[in-house]
């Protein structure tokens, strides 16, 4: 028997980007795109691989705009099975989330191990409770399983061992909000090919979100990246959602095609400082290179994120950011317009910080600042490298909203690596 679905993740919804509604109205109609093509399609059913919110505290707009697009796909006959992502976690002492609230109203199927005994157990679906760790649709079981962090190869383990001891084994589909390692270049986490594989044995199609990029894994694990742009860093990540159709008699994937769905446009623009010398050639450079990348423009007003990079050759506070923006403003009438200063003073180097594109690497620069930094205080300079990668992790792990006590133990393994505190 054939059966299709989409597959589609870290779709933020409510997430008012740079303090901006309009931009949390992209969110919504780019998961309202999905939903018209899902109907379109008559797709038999919809994964979301975690974070349906971007945050777990839901405005009352958000929740109209989650409610109305899931009512739609009820409405049209399509099932939607969702996992929690790590955006989305309950509050400490909460059981319930607003995605517990979705399925208690029967708009999608939360599936979720129970955790309850400390075994991460998949049981069936109860209707009646709306709970459950998988459930079936057709012919097919579709499993899930949410976001762990860095317990995240225990659980998979201890679910392969549930799933080695099934009698009969389904078509089987996974939802898992983890990354995978290696995918983002100096990012640390994720698991590796091998820990994913626990689960290949018992399922043919591994739906995976949480990376805001497309990548895929040995022909059965896919990421399909995020629908709207949630980071400036994004903007050049191939990303969208996933129609899968599959022959479950077979237990092969025949499609497996990726859709780029439609986004507002977002310019990430670099301006080279060290041929200005002044604010007002600097400005001019600045306005001529936000032109070039603006040229085959579209009629929607775009976000720009413009970063000022290389050595600065006039005093800090000579810089009129403010004035930068408004002269922006006035040109082209972006939506969202911010203007950052990443340059460095003469006689600082931070060597190594441009990417293979030729422009600067954000995550090399960072690292450098915090090591020289840290080099200038005397209690941590002879480790400023181990310390500096310790405080990176920290930081990304703190913007993730992983749990404090992932964040402690990061914290703790960053002490160990460089040989305890000063």
């Amino acid at each position: 028997m054939k059966i299709r679905w989409i597959h589609t993740a870290d779709v933020h919804l409510g997430y008012q980007q740079y303090g901006s509604a309009q931009r949390a109205d992209d969110f919504a109609r780019a998961f309202q795109h999905v939903c018209e093509h899902a109907i379109r399609e008559r797709v038999d059913f919809v994964l979301i691989a975690g974070d349906l919110f971007h945050k777990r505290a839901v405005d009352p707009r958000t929740m109209t705009q989650a409610f109305d697009l899931l009512t739609t796909l009820k409405v049209a006959g399509i099932p939607t099975l969702c996992v929690e992502g790590n955006h989305e976690r309950a509050f400490y002492n909460l059981n319930m989330t607003w995605l517990s609230f979705l399925s208690t109203n029967d708009l999608l199927y939360l599936l979720e191990p129970d955790d309850s005994a400390g075994l991460s157990t998949l049981a069936p679906w109860d209707p009646h409770e709306r709970t459950g760790g998988y459930v079936d649709i057709g012919p097919a079981r579709i499993y899930g399983i949410k976001y762990y962090g860095a317990s995240a190869p225990q659980v998979l383990q201890r679910v392969a061992d549930q799933l080695a001891g099934e009698a009969e084994r389904p078509f089987g589909i996974v939802m898992l909000h983890e990354g995978m390692e290696g995918q983002i270049p100096r990012s640390t986490g994720g698991l590796s090919g091998t820990q994913l594989e626990m689960l290949r044995p018992y399922c043919e199609y591994l739906a995976l979100g949480h990376i805001h990029k497309r990548y895929d894994f040995g022909g059965w694990a896919y990421n399909p990246g995020s629908l709207e742009t949630v980071s400036s860093e994004e903007t050049q990540w191939d990303r969208g959602y996933y129609v899968v159709e599959a022959d479950t008699e077979s237990r092969t994937l025949l499609h497996v095609q990726h859709h780029i769905n439609p986004r507002r446009p977002f310019h990430r623009v670099f301006v080279h400082v060290e041929a200005c010398t002044t604010p007002e050639s600097l400005e001019q450079v600045a306005l001529r290179e936000i032109e070039r990348t603006l040229i085959d423009g579209t009629a929607a007003r775009p976000v720009l994120d413009v970063t000022l990079v290389g050595t600065l050759q006039f005093a800090d506070d000579a810089l009129k950011l403010d004035r930068l923006e408004t002269d922006v403003r006035e040109r082209w009438d972006p939506l969202v317009v911010r203007v950052k200063n990443s340059t460095v003073r003469v006689g600082q180097s931070f060597e190594g910080t441009l990417g293979p594109d030729g422009q600067i690497d954000r995550r090399a620069l960072e690292l450098q600042v915090f090591q020289q930094l840290l080099a200038g205080d005397s209690r941590y300079e002879r480790h400023a490298a181990e310390w500096a990668q310790s405080v990176q992790e920290v930081k990304d792990s703190a913007l993730q909203k992983l749990p404090p006590e992932e964040i402690v133990t990061l914290l703790e393994r960053g002490i160990e690596r460089a040989g305890g505190l000063p």
